[in-house]
């Protein structure tokens, strides 16, 4: 009994054991079982938000500090202030007004189309993309477009107001052209002659027009409130920094553009005069009031002067690109104040300061708006390394073209502006692809180059030879015409324009040359000779000369 009883008892010390070995490893294991998708989360947590970390850091290169916002939107159409104010006395439309139906239809840029959804909603890139998927594929497929409005007055794609081979885009024709037709709606009421003219002119058949002339009201209120200035950079924007990217510490350019309320008030009736009954208080008696329902605005004019205030107290001159052999580069047709001034550095610009000719003056603090041109200034010498890299070819191909010119530096400039802009400093360039065959720093034709006096074969292909063939044409050119305007002209488009007689001034040439020639061109004869007359000069200041 004794053994059995041990016997028994080392069983039981043995199964004791044994549990405790399945209960200890039933514990680990399902311990682990328990734990580890705790574990498998918290990693997968610290994993996310480091990778979020990195990412956060990448993407603040692109989502960082922003630009600062133009001063006020009001003051980006006031840049075609002058050629609008021409058109709208003629069309008898006040100037105020027209401004306000730049603003509306194009924000004040020459390719600001605006898109007409079937959702009943317009915009320009906002709308456009509503009904194209976005990067998830997230869009509304069942939202399309109705029509575009073209331009800086947002003429309709519909309009018979656009005829066949005309660029809806050229800035004289379209807002001559739409303030045109505006002028003709407004004779009587106002409120119905804009509906009447958003509805023919500018937006599709049947859209809601509703709006549209209590948006203009609006606007033509704000401009009559006081000076609208704005300005805004020629150089790159830090993301990363949220300054102004100027690495060389040298004077970049800087513009302004503005419009003030100045001259004598006018008013035109909004919608007809309400007749209310009004009993007087003494006699009991009900007698008649007309309550007008006028539109008060005033006449609005550009600055005359303006001056950019440096941090050491400094002040700069700016230049209006309307005075004649302006260095200032501006769109055809826009007019803007504008100055290289140091962005960055104790000599760096802090405020900006217009005047204008009934006294009023407005001063916006310095950065005030984005880096770039916006779309409507030139971006003149894009790529100096070159101009500096080619500088002594262009005075040897001056040398050799330039029998008979007045000035030999002028000629200079004009081919070093040529080049700027036809390649970039490109030697081997197509810069329309095969169509044309335009090859080259100049951007030389093969039949154009066979008629010059320094053609050979393969001159074309050679750098040096290829800017003696530029500088041939550009020098025949002007030897034929007398103006730069005209030469840069016919060098872009290859002929005199229908209708030129000898003797015209270049404003009578320039409405000749109001079209973009074929051939993957993209803007019009005139506005490329305004621009590299202006470019002529910013070389003349920039080129490399000893």
């Amino acid at each position: 009994m004794a053994e059995d009883k041990t016997l028994d008892q080392r069983l039981i010390g043995a199964a004791e054991r044994e549990g405790a070995k399945r209960l200890f490893s039933w514990l680990i294991g399902g311990g682990i079982g328990v734990v580890a998708p705790i574990l498998l989360m918290i990693i997968a947590v610290i994993a996310g938000l480091s990778l979020l970390a990195g990412i956060g850091q990448w993407a603040a290169g692109f989502f960082g500090p922003s630009p600062p916002a133009i001063a006020t939107p009001m003051s980006r159409p006031a840049e075609w202030l002058s050629i609008a104010s021409q058109d709208a006395a003629i069309n008898g439309v006040p100037n105020v007004v027209a401004l306000a139906a730049i603003e509306q239809a194009s924000d004040g840029e020459a390719y600001g189309d605006r898109y007409y959804c079937s959702n009943q909603q317009s915009a320009g890139e906002a709308c456009s993309k509503a009904y194209h998927p976005g990067v998830l594929g997230i869009g509304s497929h069942n939202v399309r477009t109705l029509g575009i409005g073209y331009g800086l007055f947002g003429l309709g794609s519909h309009s018979h107001l656009i005829p066949k081979n005309q660029d809806p885009h050229s800035v004289s024709w379209n807002v001559s052209t739409g303030l045109r037709a505006l002028g003709q709606y407004l004779t009587g009421d106002w409120k119905s002659g804009l509906t009447a003219f958003h509805a023919a002119d500018q937006a599709p058949p049947g859209w809601q027009s509703a709006g549209y002339a209590d948006t203009i009201r609006s606007l033509v209120q704000q401009y009559d409130a006081g000076p609208q200035l704005g300005a805004w950079a020629l150089a790159p924007w830090s993301h990363k920094t949220g300054q102004f990217t100027d690495p060389g510490h040298s004077p970049e350019w800087v513009f302004a553009v503005g419009s003030a309320p100045t001259g004598l008030r006018g008013s035109h009736a909004w919608k007809p005069p309400t007749v209310e009954m009004v009993k007087n208080p003494k006699t009991g008696k009900l007698t008649k009031k007309v309550i007008p329902h006028d539109l008060s605005y005033t006449d609005l004019s550009g600055p005359i002067q303006v001056w950019g205030t440096e941090k050491s107290g400094h002040n700069v001159p700016f230049t209006s690109s309307a005075v004649s052999g302006s260095a200032v580069p501006v769109w055809a047709g826009g007019t803007v104040w504008g100055a290289r001034v140091p962005l960055t550095g104790p000599d760096a610009l802090k405020s900006i300061t217009a005047r204008w000719p009934d006294g009023a003056i407005d001063t916006i603090p310095w950065p005030e708006a984005a880096g770039g041109g916006g779309g409507t200034v030139w971006h003149l010498l894009s790529n100096p390394q070159a101009l500096k890299k080619w500088w002594p070819d262009i005075g040897i191909a001056a040398q050799k073209a330039g029998a008979g010119m007045p000035s030999l530096t002028q000629f200079e400039d004009a081919s070093g502006a040529v080049m700027l802009h036809e390649s970039g400093g490109i030697p081997n360039l197509y810069a329309n692809g095969d169509t044309s065959g335009a090859y080259g720093l100049m951007q030389i034709e093969p039949a154009t180059a066979q008629g010059l006096p320094g053609y050979y074969p393969g001159a074309r292909h050679n750098p040096q030879e290829n800017l003696i063939l530029g500088a041939e044409l550009l020098a025949e050119l002007y030897h034929q015409t007398g103006s730069w305007h005209m030469a840069f002209a016919e060098y872009y488009y290859g002929s005199l324009p229908p209708g030129y007689q000898p003797g015209m001034t270049w404003s009578q040439v320039s409405a000749l040359y109001d079209f973009v020639p074929a051939g993957g061109n993209s803007e019009t004869v005139a506005a490329y000779a305004d621009q590299m007359v202006a470019e002529m000069h910013v070389v003349a200041q920039e080129a490399p000369k000893s």
